[in-house]
C-alpha cells in the first residue's frame, strides 16, 4: 500500500466526509466547513494539496469564518501543503488538539477482538443497530458523552448528512446503553466515529466488544480496511488500538486564529 502524501490526502478527504458539516464553501479545492462552532472538525478549512491560486486566500477564509461568526481554524493534516503550519503561526494561529489517524487490517482487528474476548464472555451484552439518526440514539450518545442537550440538533444533522452505508450501534447491559459508536463505509474503508464508553464501565473489556461489532458490521458492508481518529493523549485509547492491530498513519492538529 502507498503510504505517500496522495494516500494521505485520499484518507483525509474521505474522513473529512464522515463529518460533514451544516454548510461548505471552497476556495479553490480547500474546503470551508462552518456548523455554529461545535467540534473543530465541521469548522475548520480542510486544507489539503496545493495553496489556493488566489493570492489574498488567508484574508478571504478569514472573513469567511468572520462572517459566521467563528474563529477561523485550519485541519492540517498529512496533505496539508508545505509550509502551511509554520505560515498560520506567524500569522497569530496557535497549534490546537493534536491527534493522529490510526489504520489496520479489518480481518486482523476481529480476529484480535475475538481473541481477547474469548475469556471474557460477554452474554448480557445487547449490540443495537440502526441506520438513521434516530431521537433515542442521539439522546443516548449525548447522555453517555455528558454532552448539553443544546448540541442535540447538530449531531442529529450530522448523523443525517453522513454518507450510507453508516451504521449507529448502542451496546447495552439490562436494557441501559453503555456505549455506541458509528460506522461509515466508503471506497473499502470502514471509518469508526462517535464512539464512546460510560466512564462507569470502563476497564471491562467493552472497548473489544464494541470494535469486534463495528468491525462485523462494516466487513458485511464491504470494508476491508478501517480508521480512526484519536486525540494524542488519549492513551487508553490508542493502547486499545494498538493491541488490535491498529498502527499510526500520520498526526494532524489545528490551528486557530486567536
Amino acid at each position: 500500500m502507498d503510504f505517500g502524501r496522495t494516500f494521505w490526502r485520499e484518507l483525509d478527504e474521505i474522513a473529512a466526509r464522515t463529518w460533514p458539516a451544516e454548510q461548505t464553501d471552497a476556495i479553490n479545492h480547500w474546503l470551508l466547513r462552518a456548523s455554529g462552532g461545535i467540534t473543530k472538525r465541521a469548522n475548520s478549512v480542510l486544507a489539503v494539496g496545493d495553496y489556493p491560486g488566489d493570492p489574498d486566500w488567508l484574508n478571504k477564509i478569514e472573513q469567511y469564518y468572520k462572517l459566521h461568526q467563528l474563529q477561523p481554524a485550519f485541519h492540517i493534516g498529512g496533505a496539508a501543503p508545505d509550509g502551511l503550519d509554520e505560515l498560520l503561526d506567524a500569522n497569530g494561529y496557535v497549534l490546537d488538539t493534536p491527534c493522529q489517524i490510526m489504520v489496520a487490517d479489518s480481518g486482523e482487528v476481529w480476529d484480535r477482538a475475538s481473541k481477547a474476548l474469548h475469556d471474557k464472555p460477554n452474554h448480557d451484552i445487547e449490540a443495537v443497530w440502526t441506520s438513521s439518526a434516530d431521537t433515542d440514539w442521539v439522546d443516548h450518545f449525548l447522555a453517555l458523552e455528558q454532552y448539553p442537550l443544546a448540541r442535540k440538533a447538530f449531531y442529529a444533522g450530522l448523523l443525517d448528512r453522513m454518507p450510507q452505508p453508516k451504521g449507529m450501534v448502542l451496546l447495552k447491559k439490562d436494557g441501559q446503553p453503555i456505549a455506541a459508536a458509528t460506522v461509515i463505509v466508503e471506497n473499502g474503508w470502514a471509518g469508526f466515529v462517535n464512539v464512546i464508553v460510560d466512564a462507569s464501565c470502563r476497564g471491562q473489556g467493552l472497548g473489544y466488544v464494541l470494535m469486534q461489532e463495528m468491525t462485523d458490521w462494516s466487513m458485511r458492508h464491504g470494508a476491508t480496511r478501517q480508521y480512526l481518529q484519536v486525540i494524542t493523549d488519549n492513551k487508553p485509547a490508542i493502547t486499545l488500538y494498538e493491541k488490535l492491530g491498529y498502527k499510526p498513519l500520520f498526526g494532524y492538529h489545528y490551528r486557530v486564529k486567536v
